[in-house]
């Protein structure tokens, strides 16, 4: 036993204490930490100043006034908070919304000066255009022309049994994708409002009648009722299962290329003369094991800081987390497993990707299953995954997260059965690990180490 922990105290060690996992680890949590943190302070300097003038060839002749309104300064912004802030919104009615808020709109307006020119309703939409490009749409122009509306009157007012005619926007090839839309949105909500003038109704009141109201949305907690989102809520469960994914892969990766490099440099056979090939196999899954509940902490950690600091922190169950480490242990057992017998039986990693192939199209399924578990995880077919080696802890996992609560008698079985798949793929892989060790010359395929299980 001393020396299994030995086994599993180098692998770690070595794992570990290596500057590329150093730097694979701790790198990417930080550099988020940096972009979060410098992007509110690059995003407070103004957007490049955009200026100039909208022009409008309006030949209805109704909808000019709406245009205008809806181009001002204060009505963009108005139209920016609501979409901004609308419900579901990850961050809607927090701290975080008025300064992304803010931060969004000194983006895209900063200190632009653009204004609206109304041309004539018979203006010769050819010579207009062409002011886009020669004379006042030079770009050294104070007042250059950055697009130009042009509204059919069949748009407005379309002949009887007719579609509406579509509007025509032209626009500098450099304008701001994001003033593009403005100017689209203001000048579809213009011709709306036109053609509701033009059958005697008010545009104003009919768009109040029809606004959807914001809501309230709360949970209810033995602490008090808190803020929910859906978003979060059907992101959450999949944050859990790329966590477990991460996590148990890393280490298993780890553990199938330092099986293969000690066995390509003969470093094995060293380790052999004082070991038991079922002790090195052990110790060489506990250590990664030990690599992996690292992972799993550390981001798991950085995940939790990140809800506190948002103030989401009710919508982890902390008995989710306890599962979480549960299937964790379930599923690298298995990868685990499956990567020593692997890593045992071939001399380079180019031999073990043909041996990994059809197992990580197996392995991949939870991925591709993501949304229909979490659309509906007490389905008959999420249950039936839930029970199927080696997916099942990333099903479960997906499932629990949920908002859905999962029949509590589904848990301990799939951890029974996660238990047993874990021996039954351990006593494989001990029958694989000790004649493929020391075996070299041509990689063996998975019809040679059936054969292997069977003979050791």
């Amino acid at each position: 036993m001393f020396k299994t922990f030995h086994v599993a105290l180098r692998e770690f060690i070595a794992t570990v204490a290596t500057k590329g996992f150093i730097i694979g680890v701790i790198l990417p949590p930080v550099l988020m930490g940096v972009v979060l943190t410098i992007m509110p302070l690059l995003l407070r300097e103004a957007a490049p100043k955009v200026e100039g003038h909208v022009a409008i060839i309006d030949r209805s002749g109704q909808a000019i006034r709406s245009f205008e309104k809806y181009m001002a300064p204060e009505a963009v912004r108005g139209e920016m908070r609501d979409q901004l802030g609308r419900d579901g919104s990850p961050l809607a009615d927090s701290k975080q919304a008025e300064q992304g808020m803010k931060m969004a709109e000194s983006m895209v307006l900063g200190s632009a000066q653009v204004s609206v020119r109304v041309l004539p309703s018979d203006a010769d939409e050819a010579a207009e255009r062409a002011q886009i490009l020669t004379g006042e749409g030079k770009p050294e122009s104070p007042d250059q022309r950055l697009a130009l509306v042009v509204i059919p009157k069949e748009a407005v007012t379309p002949a009887e049994g007719e579609k509406p005619s579509d509007l025509q926007i032209l626009h500098q090839p450099k304008l701001a994708v994001q003033w593009v839309g403005i100017i689209q949105n203001a000048a579809r909500r213009a011709v709306v409002d036109a053609r509701l003038a033009s059958n005697g109704l008010d545009a104003e009141k009919i768009r109040g009648l029809m606004a959807a109201p914001k809501t309230d949305t709360k949970s209810v907690t033995e602490k008090g009722d808190v803020k929910t989102s859906e978003a979060l809520k059907m992101l959450l469960p999949g944050a859990f299962m790329f966590l477990l994914w991460i996590a148990v892969f890393t280490s298993g990766q780890y553990l199938l290329t330092s099986t293969i490099e000690e066995k390509s440099s003969r470093v094995m056979e060293v380790i052999l003369s004082a070991v038991s090939p079922m002790q090195v196999l052990v110790g060489k899954i506990l250590g990664q094991a030990a690599v992996g509940l690292l992972l799993l902490g550390f981001y798991a950690g950085a995940g939790l800081i990140g809800l506190s600091a948002f103030n989401r922190m009710s919508l982890i169950d902390p008995l989710n987390l306890l599962y979480l480490g549960i299937y964790f242990i379930i599923a690298f057992g298995c990868i685990a497993c499956l990567f020593a017998a692997i890593g045992s039986a071939v001399s380079d990693v180019r031999e073990a990707q043909s041996l990994l192939g059809p197992l990580m199209i197996v392995l991949v399924i939870p991925m591709m299953l993501w949304f229909p578990i979490i659309q509906n995880p007490n389905s008959v077919f999420a249950q039936v995954c839930s029970f199927l080696p080696p997916i099942s802890p990333f099903i479960m996992v997906l499932r629990i997260s949920g908002t859905e609560p999962v029949p509590f008698w589904q848990i301990p079985a799939t951890i029974a059965l996660g238990m047993v798949t874990v021996v039954v793929f351990a006593w494989a892989a001990a029958k694989i690990f000790r004649i493929g060790i020391l075996m070299y010359g041509k990689p063996p395929n998975f019809i040679t180490l059936v054969k292997w299980i069977r003979m050791a």
